[in-house]
């Protein structure tokens, strides 16, 4: 199954990486105080809610799949 990835083009073309909005959310560590721990290419992030890893993940340039 095909969850994150990344499909390189040729030349001087930029690399696109792409990511399952399911793989996403696995990568989120609810806390015990609430909220949850998420990492992406090595960023920790602090979410109150799973939805904001859509906006993070596009910041560091994937395209989410859903």
């Amino acid at each position: 199954m095909y969850h994150i990835g990344q499909m390189l083009k040729w030349d001087n073309m930029d690399t696109i990486k792409t990511a399952s909005f399911e793989y996403l959310i696995s990568l989120a560590k609810e806390k015990p105080e609430g909220g949850f721990s998420f990492v992406l290419d090595g960023a920790e992030y602090d979410i109150q809610d799973v939805l904001e890893i859509s906006a993070i993940a596009t910041r560091h340039g994937y395209i989410v799949i859903y």
